[in-house]
């Protein structure tokens, strides 16, 4: 992981591969202690097949409704200086892949209070 400074958010942000292919839930960003909040900032993504991808915080606060993707289909959230996703406090960032198909990208979070 490495840390890169980007104005206007305040803190060094981390990056995170994406790199699964299985279905379910798969844990991109691991949770940090019970008052740790993630806040997702930029993230990109390509999907190797066909599939739906839901965000989720921990396994069952959805933050986001599934959306379809077709073979080499991808996503890209910029930087806009709001997170575009913020986790619960102590809850992972999870990506729920609806196949077995390969998702393979990057996420870009900060973890605090």
């Amino acid at each position: 992981m490495s840390g890169v400074n980007l104005s206007p958010v305040p803190a060094v942000l981390t990056a995170a591969a994406i790199n699964f292919a299985a279905s379910g839930d798969n844990t991109v960003i691991a949770a940090g202690g019970a008052t740790q909040i993630i806040r997702v900032y930029r993230i990109f993504f390509v999907s190797a097949g066909t599939t739906n991808i839901t965000f989720k915080s921990g396994a069952s606060v959805l933050l986001s409704g599934a959306m379809p993707f077709a073979a080499n289909g991808s996503l890209t959230f910029s930087m806009e200086g709001e997170p575009w996703f913020t986790c619960g406090a102590g809850q992972a960032f999870v990506i729920n892949n609806s196949a077995a198909i390969q998702i393979s990208g990057t996420v870009y979070s900060t973890l605090g209070l």
